[in-house]
């Protein structure tokens, strides 16, 4: 049984992702195409020396190369440590087995926050999976998972998938799956490699305030305030392979929360200028990952997306030529 560990925990950008209406228990539910790409944060842990108590758990939180608009937002002074996922997942962890060695854990950030990507819920899911690990396999999977959806509607994703750790360490290209009810219910899909590049502008999106604008859209339509809502394809399980076989070119995709975010100021015009900038770059498909504020673009190879990564990065503070293929 180790002592310490290092996993890598990849973020991911949605394809697709159509929400339904608010439910009764407050949550919304989501069809989604989510695919795991290449920029990871890493995380070590180990034990504490301190005594085997719950109260001797650390969470540090170090940026490796994000750009200082991202670095300010990790640094806000007296976050409680009961809002860091990592946190959590290792109070859950020993809550539901009893494991009460000390964890030290260590973050190092190059994911953005609040960017539509799932970098603290990819780290929640590294975090389960390395107590796993410490506490000699405490946990079966599917109780894992469970855990995973406590801890918020992207994790189980993550957790499902190993956090893209198999994927990296065999070279396999990473996980992609139809994600839907709020998040937990989870079906793998093959996804060929793609060349990604994602570019953030440098603003945060909360996921809750998001949705809160989306339901207050969908209120205006329905009242007669707006127009009708814009019509969006919707794709089953069973559509999305057939539609991931086609050029991306092709793939008309869409995102609940673009539309809103496009009637939103001032956020329209930088959303509609990152997407605009993308599709001049020779993107063959683009869009929103998440509830933001990250944009994506697919290109034909590599060398398409890193040569319009640098165009891109003369304008915009977050950009990163990508894959969904997992370094060998």
């Amino acid at each position: 049984m180790p002592t310490e560990l290092t996993i890598d925990a990849p973020c991911k950008i949605n394809l697709y992702l159509k929400v339904g209406e608010r439910r009764a228990d407050g949550f919304h539910s989501i069809e989604s195409l989510f695919a795991a790409v290449n920029l990871c944060d890493t995380l070590d842990f180990g034990f504490s020396r301190g005594a085997g108590t719950a109260a001797g758990d650390e969470v540090y939180v170090e940026t490796a190369d994000l750009p200082p608009p991202f670095v300010k937002a990790l640094e806000a002074p007296g976050l409680p440590p009961e809002k860091n996922l990592v946190y959590r997942a290792i109070k859950l962890f020993k809550r539901e087995t009893g494991f009460d060695r000390a964890v030290r854990a260590r973050v190092y950030k190059r994911i953005p926050p609040a960017a539509g990507l799932g970098g603290a819920s990819s780290d929640a899911a590294a975090a389960l999976l390395a107590m796993n690990t410490l506490s000699g396999g405490e946990l079966p999977t599917r109780r894992l998972l469970d855990i995973a959806a406590e801890l918020g509607s992207d994790v189980p994703f993550f957790a499902c998938l190993a956090g893209g750790e198999s994927a990296r360490r065999s070279g396999l290209p990473y996980p992609a799956a139809f994600v839907h009810g709020r998040g937990e219910l989870v079906k793998a899909l093959a996804l060929p490699p793609l060349n990604i590049v994602i570019v953030n502008p440098g603003i945060e999106s909360g996921t809750k305030e998001a949705f809160t604008l989306l339901d207050a859209y969908r209120l205006r339509a329905r009242t007669g305030v707006r127009n009708t809502l814009p019509a969006q394809k919707t794709y089953s399980k069973e559509d999305l392979p057939v539609e991931l076989t086609k050029n991306p070119a092709e793939w008309r995709f869409t995102n609940d929360f673009l539309p809103v975010f496009l009637e939103t100021e001032p956020v329209n015009r930088i959303y509609d200028s990152v997407l605009r900038d993308i599709k001049r770059c020779g993107a063959l498909f683009h869009g929103l990952s998440g509830s933001g504020a990250s944009c994506f673009g697919v290109f034909t190879d590599s060398h398409g997306a890193d040569d319009a990564a640098a165009r891109l990065s003369v304008r915009w503070p977050f950009v990163r030529s990508l894959s969904t293929k997992a370094e060998s």
